[in-house]
Order: C-alpha cells, then structure tokens, then sequence
C-alpha cells in the first residue's frame, strides 16, 4: 500500500522535480502580478506557453489555463498577449526566409535550406489555423450570371395545358425512332396470332 503511493506521488511530478498541477509540493499555483506580467511578456515574445511553464519556478499549463478562466483581468492580457506574440511568430518567419544561406565553401547550403523552409511552413501553417481571417489563405469563390449579374433574376411558373398520355412521344434512345406511349393497362386489345 505505501510502495503504491509512494509510486503514484513520484509518477505525478515532473523531471524536473516540480508537482504536475503547477504548485510546489502539490499545492495550487499562487497568482501574482509579476509572474502573469512575465508570462504575458514571454508570450508576446513569441514563446509557447508550453516552453514557459517548462521553466523553473513557473506554473504549469493548466494553472495558466485556470486563470485565464478565473480572473477577468489577466484573461484579457493573456489575449492581447497571445495575438502579439502570433504577430512575433510572423516576423520570425520573415527572419527565417531572409537568411543568408551560403556555406563556409561559398556554396548554398541546402541543408540549411530544407531546415529554414520546415521552420517557416510549420510557423505559417500554425497561424494559418490560429487566426485565419488574418494569417491564413484567402478562398473567395465569385458566381455570377451574364454580365456580371446575378445567376438568375426570376423565377415564373407558366401553366401548362395536359396532353392525353397516348399522344405523349419520346425518343427511343437505341435505334433513336420516335415511340408513341402505350395505351394504359387494361385498355387495350388482344390480338390474334
């Protein structure tokens, strides 16, 4: 019984000592105004939340992530922080594109290459999906009718007079003759052979 618990609490901490649920000796984490001020900074940075609750003496992710929820004030920071911070990350790609990629030979170092080219494609397709009104591919698909009006202008149902159904005739889409429709069940006349 004590072997099962002294296995769980060892599985509940971190490498790095810390408790799983951000607090010292597995307690909540403590809100102060220097700690959220230095994680909106880091985030408007540009760095995940993920690389700055790795450090020592910081929450966890799910601390940060509850007091967003719990405190009004510092969710609204949190934000503003976060849409910067994706502002950071665009200009970390434009940092990345505009390397030089010469190697100590003077040649062009594809590795060099490939690897910015990953970095940038995973940054810009993380924006792409976090704020795609402003950092993701704009699709507009435009129909319209003859020039340039729309597709229809009205729409009129015109009566149409019955036809008998024996005089209805259709193309007979093999041999392509005309065919006129058959007489409906029961009124028609055998005939000898």
């Amino acid at each position: 019984m004590v072997a099962r618990r002294v296995l769980a609490n060892a599985l509940a901490k971190k490498p790095d000592g810390r408790s799983r649920n951000g607090g010292r000796n597995g307690s909540a984490p403590m809100y102060s105004e220097e700690l959220a001020e230095e994680i909106c900074d880091r985030l408007a940075r540009g760095e995940s939340l993920f690389a700055i609750c790795k450090d020592p003496g910081m929450p966890s992710e799910a601390g940060v992530r509850k007091w967003v929820e719990t405190r009004p004030d510092f969710g609204a920071r949190y934000t503003h922080a976060r849409e910067f911070g994706f502002d950071s990350i665009a200009e970390q790609v434009m940092a990345l594109s505009d390397q030089d990629f010469v190697g100590p030979d003077g040649f062009v170092d594809n590795g060099k290459v490939q690897a910015a080219r990953l970095q940038t494609d995973s940054r810009r397709w993380f924006l792409s999906k976090l704020m795609p009104k402003r950092y993701g591919d704009k699709i507009t698909t435009e129909v319209t009718g003859e020039d340039g009006g729309a597709l229809i202008t009205r729409i009129e149902l015109v009566p149409v007079a019955a036809r008998p159904r024996a005089m209805i005739e259709h193309d007979d889409s093999v041999n392509g003759s005309p065919v006129v429709a058959r007489a409906p069940k029961g009124t028609r006349k055998r005939q000898k052979l």
